[in-house]
């Protein structure tokens, strides 16, 4: 079974031997996948009029697609698409007629992508409440001090509270985690992530 990098490759090598015509035709395919969904008897009159093989249309058709949404997804220049593209083969006008598809589709893709990701809460407020039983003729043993935390959430801009109860060497393994995590996000490895995404 082929990995799906090596499908897109496939793919746009074989776009890119296609005259200017046909890549508009498969734009035009992509489209209509895009809006509609797929269309079979579309892709079977393609096959036939190109002499390509129908799974080859779809593959085609859905690499395009992919290509769009990771472009949005990634915030990817028009010249870093025309960058990762020449290497399949497209001269300069094919290249221009993708990015060209590419500007049109941008503002629906990203409607689409922004409904539907995921919006997690944001942390607002946290206070904090230490108790202890300092003793007891019916405690038998030793007492655990416990931590009770407040954690108010928002999201959406509706608020939510938390309860949570914890010992302290909980909390201390929490805190931990916590700073070595916003550690690792000052890094200069994270920095440079971010910036390739910008």
């Amino acid at each position: 079974m082929s990995s799906v990098k090596e499908v897109f490759k496939i793919s746009f090598q074989l776009l890119a031997q296609q005259t200017d015509n046909v890549i508009k035709d498969f734009l035009r395919l992509t489209k209509d996948f895009m809006d509609n969904g797929p269309n079979s008897s579309l892709y079977n009159k393609a096959a036939e009029k190109l002499q390509i093989d129908e799974d080859k249309i779809i593959s085609i058709v859905k690499s395009i697609c992919l290509m769009c949404v990771q472009s949005c997804k990634h915030k990817l220049t028009d010249l870093e698409i025309k960058e990762s593209l020449t290497e399949y083969g497209f001269n300069e006008t094919k290249l221009d007629m993708i990015i060209l598809f590419f500007e049109n589709q941008k503002p629906q893709l990203l409607d689409i992508l922004s409904s539907s990701a995921l919006v997690f809460p944001h942390f607002k407020e946290l206070e904090w409440r230490f108790e202890t039983d300092m003793g007891s003729r019916s405690l038998l043993h030793q007492t655990v001090p416990v931590v009770t935390l407040k954690l108010d959430l928002e999201k959406k801009g509706i608020s939510e509270s938390l309860f949570l109860q914890t010992n302290p060497l909980n909390l201390v393994h929490i805190k931990d985690t916590l700073e070595a995590a916003l550690k690792q996000n000052q890094s200069q490895w994270i920095r440079k992530i971010r910036r390739k995404l910008k």
